[in-house]
């Protein structure tokens, strides 16, 4: 489970890693808010002590065999009422990119500092 060089950015100081493998675990339980197409859904997960309310939306490349990655999110409190269309359509062609990658690939990103390991699919935050 793997967040973007992006999306830790955006989520520094906003969203753990706890609270983003907890949210990974889901999707990979199959739970989410939509299903976008082309292995991307959008989910919202909580800020810590905001609620549903102080909540965020993600976009999330769902589909490979041996990741979930966080691509890109956004407050709900952000002005617009979700993510563009062409948001999506992004999302949707790194995902395809994502979804071909084996683990070795993977650990490559990780090492390249593209990718960051949040956690192995266990408990665990990494």
């Amino acid at each position: 489970m793997f967040k973007t060089k992006t999306f830790a950015r955006w989520a520094g100081g906003l969203l753990s890693d706890a609270v983003l493998c907890l949210a990974a675990r889901e999707v990979a339980a199959g739970i989410w808010d939509a299903d976008l197409g082309g292995g991307v859904c959008k989910k919202r997960v909580a800020v810590s002590g905001h609620g549903k309310r102080g909540s965020t939306r993600v976009l999330i490349a769902k589909r490979s065999a041996y990741s979930i990655v966080f691509l890109t999110g956004r407050k709900k409190s952000d002005a617009g009422y979700d993510f563009s269309l062409v948001e999506v359509e992004v999302a949707r062609m790194v995902a395809a990119g994502f979804h071909t990658l084996n683990p070795d690939q993977l650990d490559s990103l990780v090492l390249a500092g593209k990718l960051e390991e949040i956690c192995d699919g266990k408990d665990e935050p990494k």
